[in-house]
């Protein structure tokens, strides 16, 4: 069946309008790859640190090795226990500020912006594109007694490469606490380790 121009050049521009009003009805927006801008992209992966001090509860808490994962969201803050200290990591990636991610398969921090991975020290891997290690927030022992609890202070952050993790106020140490008020499992977060 042969056509002419007129019926030719109609049916093209319904062809095109039909395939530009469906492109603006998707249903479902795509996701954008990783480290692209937009929704669910690099922009949206910032990490919003906590702007004030804020308290995690008793230090008894903590003393199962693992990485507690519960604050993170709202607070931006990685607390990490080894069974003898307890610190806090901020979760900011320090090569481009997105927020890290917990990997409990490979006990590692991951940086889904750029692939940078840090140890549960929050010790930067070699090749990837962060160059230095996660900062600590400082941790502190408020209140009296059985009352006392961990308050972090991310607006007090120490950097490893300029050897301020040393300061006394980046870590917790958990030997001085009673074995009766130690928790007999680690976090749910973290596989216990072998």
């Amino acid at each position: 069946m042969a056509l002419t121009r007129r019926e030719f050049t109609t049916a093209s521009g319904a062809i095109v309008a039909l395939t530009v009003l469906g492109a603006g009805c998707s249903r479902e927006d795509p996701k954008p790859p990783p480290g692209a801008n937009g929704p669910g992209g690099k922009k949206d992966r910032k990490a919003k640190l906590a702007t004030e001090p804020f308290t995690v509860g008793p230090l008894a808490k903590y003393a199962a090795p693992g990485v507690y994962t519960d604050i993170k969201e709202a607070k931006g803050v990685w607390l990490v226990s080894d069974g003898k200290a307890l610190v806090a990591l901020s979760a900011t990636c320090t090569h481009s500020g997105c927020t890290t991610d917990y990997d409990a398969d490979n006990k590692s921090f991951e940086c889904p912006c750029h692939s940078s991975e840090f140890d549960l020290q929050g010790i930067n891997h070699e090749g990837g594109k962060a160059k230095r290690p996660l900062e600590r927030c400082k941790v502190e022992l408020v209140g009296e007694g059985s009352a006392q609890e961990v308050r972090v202070d991310p607006t007090k952050r120490f950097r490893k490469d300029k050897d301020e993790w040393d300061a006394a106020v980046t870590e917790l140490k958990l030997a001085d606490l009673p074995a009766a008020t130690q928790p007999a499992t680690p976090p749910a977060t973290q596989p216990s380790e072998s």
